[in-house]
């Protein structure tokens, strides 16, 4: 499949056109958004090998908070809802496990302070301050009630589904940035003593959606990934197919290939460390293409709370970020998309990180929000591209 024909496809398949209907042309300029044309022609990364908001075309034309992509689909004529049972739009709910407590056991804070020694002498004493601070709140099994507990309370007070993404340790080239707490890790949950695989099986038994969150380095490791998702799979005892990457380590030329070849059908990297916003200028989902289609389905991320919150990135307060994510319900709404929201199972101890998840919800909610896991829309878009198929079958 060639690019303008994958496009040809892909738009076809947003708009759910009749058989044999020509779908209209996207854009140049929104096409290499959504191909991530400007990723593969420069080399220039953050310091963490990322690809930040500021380097974006969406950025410098100020469009950053908005799917320019969708508004485009959306006015196209003949278009039909993208999401089942008469739903406007998606809202995604998504947790990325970086900690499981707010606290952490000794082999936790040991392997903390070797990643930070092994990192070289600039990255320790960078880290320095975070160990030492850390190493105050030393215990031989900590309580994961006020983190993963608490916002498994909130989502079945509030019957929504959610996509859990739990690191696996150790990964097989660790790096700084990378998550230390280990399956067989002690720690209580529900006023118990269990071990972190207890606690992902449970999050699993409570219906919610449990996927990989795979290592820095499995971004560009194809048998560091394999491995990760082959450690999870047996906790689990059953295959995992949804991913996103630690610290939104994503490149436009390896991961999804790594990705598709690991069995993971959907990522949910695609987004913003230090910023919300539409890092492919769409909240669609849309299968990946380079060179020819891989079998994996984008899901982008648009909203995470570190970045709303944290000084250095945005640093809104509560009201301005509460106003900014109406904002972008309100466009993704108009454009029947998917508003991926990105919470921290270890910030929701901070009230405005609670009272962005209820608000968020309740307000998809009221305006005929899907509520749907990573799986989910997978799900729904095999569906749809099915039922597309078979009316083309049919036709003919």
């Amino acid at each position: 499949m060639t690019r303008d024909e994958y496009l040809r496809w892909i738009v076809q398949r947003w708009l759910d056109l009749p058989a044999g209907a020509c779908p209209p042309v996207l854009p140049n300029e929104l096409a290499a958004l959504l191909l991530r044309d400007e990723e593969r022609l420069t080399a220039h990364r953050d310091p963490w090998d990322n690809w930040e908001f500021p380097f974006s075309e969406v950025f410098r034309r100020g469009t950053l908070l908005a799917p320019e992509i969708d508004t485009w689909a959306a006015s196209c004529p003949g278009r039909r809802p993208l999401w089942p049972d008469g739903h406007k739009f998606a809202l995604a709910i998504s947790h990325d496990v970086d900690d499981v407590s707010h606290r952490v056991t000794p082999a936790q804070w040991w392997r903390r302070a070797k990643l930070a020694l092994g990192g070289g002498a600039k990255a320790a004493i960078r880290s320095l301050p975070g160990t030492v601070w850390q190493a105050r709140t030393l215990s031989p099994t900590p309580d994961t009630d006020p983190t993963i507990g608490r916002l498994l309370d909130i989502e079945r007070e509030l019957a929504i589904p959610a996509s859990w993404f739990f690191t696996v340790w150790p990964p097989a080239r660790p790096h700084l940035v990378d998550c230390v707490h280990a399956f067989a890790d002690p720690c209580r949950f529900r006023g118990r003593r269990a071990t972190v695989a207890d606690v992902i099986r449970a999050v699993a038994d409570c219906g919610h959606e449990v996927g990989l969150h795979g290592s820095y380095v499995s971004a560009i490791d194809g048998p560091a990934l394999v491995a990760e998702k082959t450690a999870l799979d047996g906790v689990l005892g059953q295959p995992t197919t949804s991913i996103r990457q630690h610290w939104l380590h994503w490149r436009v030329d390896t991961t999804p290939h790594l990705q598709a070849a690991a069995g993971f059908t959907v990522d949910g990297t695609l987004g913003f460390n230090n910023s919300a916003g539409f890092r492919c200028g769409t909240s669609l989902p849309f299968p990946w293409w380079d060179g020819g289609p891989l079998d994996i389905l984008m899901v982008p991320v648009s909203v995470m709370d570190v970045a709303l919150f944290r000084p250095g990135d945005m640093g809104l307060d509560l009201t301005l970020a509460l106003r900014l994510v109406d904002d972008i319900i309100q466009r993704v709404e108009a454009s029947g998309g998917i508003l991926s929201l990105l919470i921290h199972p270890n910030h929701i101890i901070d009230p405005r990180v609670e009272t962005l998840l209820r608000h968020t919800v309740g307000t998809c909610w009221e305006r005929g929000a899907l509520l749907a896991t990573h799986a989910d829309i997978r799900r729904s878009w095999d569906l749809r591209v099915d039922a597309q198929a078979a009316q083309l079958g049919a036709k003919a």
